[in-house]
């Protein structure tokens, strides 16, 4: 079974130009598999939740401290306070 939405939450080695490559390898193949959204989490970033669409894969949303992470339309209605990933 496809996920409609999937998160990738980065580790300590998701970081350079070869994790980038990646990640984008596996975005595509989450969306060439039929998933709607995915979140990319970056912890160490300003941009914590880069938010991928399959309708619009080139250009993500971006959602940092203060903001309201949502995963339109894989789950309507739905969000995640951002700053919640920052409670450890």
């Amino acid at each position: 079974m496809v996920p409609i939405f999937a998160v990738e939450v980065r580790s300590p080695d998701d970081y350079g130009p070869a994790a980038e490559r990646t990640l984008a390898a596996k975005i595509r193949d989450y969306f060439s598999a039929g998933t709607t959204v995915v979140w990319d989490v970056d912890l160490v970033s300003e941009d914590m939740i880069r938010k991928y669409v399959s309708s619009n894969p080139d250009s993500p949303t971006i959602f940092r401290s203060g903001d309201l992470a949502e995963a339109e339309p894989a789950v309507p209605g739905w969000t995640f306070e951002v700053d919640r990933l920052l409670k450890r």
